[in-house]
């Protein structure tokens, strides 16, 4: 089963407790359900559009993905979790896409880096990079494999 958010809208301003957002949660490929959350600390409302049932999406993550461990308690994986996770990682692609512009983000010794590029070039700022360290991995302009690499750095970062 894959799962994914598409039409993802997120207002950090309303976010007190829990994301403010709205989205269309897709399942192989096909629209399953329209969640939303207000922010204000309440669980996720799902509407349901497709054949598959909340129930069955919790059973099926439950019995496929690894329990979930918040502190000293350990919960079943659920729609819920799964949307939160899946949430968590398009709201970090964003603000990684945002630092891409004004910044050169490297990884280096398992550890991201960002240079600001304070208007100079980004080539002047990765040859000095590549001076001071030649195995640093530049992550502007890289191919999806070290974009996804930084942004599971940046997910697993505390």
């Amino acid at each position: 089963m894959k799962i994914e958010l598409r039409r993802i809208s997120y207002n950090a301003a309303l976010s007190q407790e829990t994301a403010a957002y709205t989205a269309e949660i897709w399942i192989d490929g096909k629209l399953a359900f329209h969640a939303r959350n207000q922010g204000t600390g309440g669980a996720d409302f799902y509407h349901r559009v497709g054949r598959w049932t909340e129930a069955e999406v919790d059973g099926w993550l439950k019995a496929n993905r690894p329990l979930r461990s918040l502190g000293d308690i350990a919960c079943d994986h659920d729609l819920e979790i799964e949307v939160s996770d899946l949430l968590a990682r398009e709201l970090e692609r964003r603000r990684l896409v945002r630092l891409l512009r004004t910044n050169l983000i490297t990884i280096e010794q398992n550890s991201i880096l960002k240079y600001p590029l304070r208007k100079r070039p980004l080539e002047t700022i990765a040859r000095a990079v590549r001076a001071t360290n030649p195995d640093a991995v530049i992550v502007n302009g890289a191919s999806d494999e070290v974009f996804a690499r930084a942004l599971d750095m940046l997910l697993a970062a505390p």
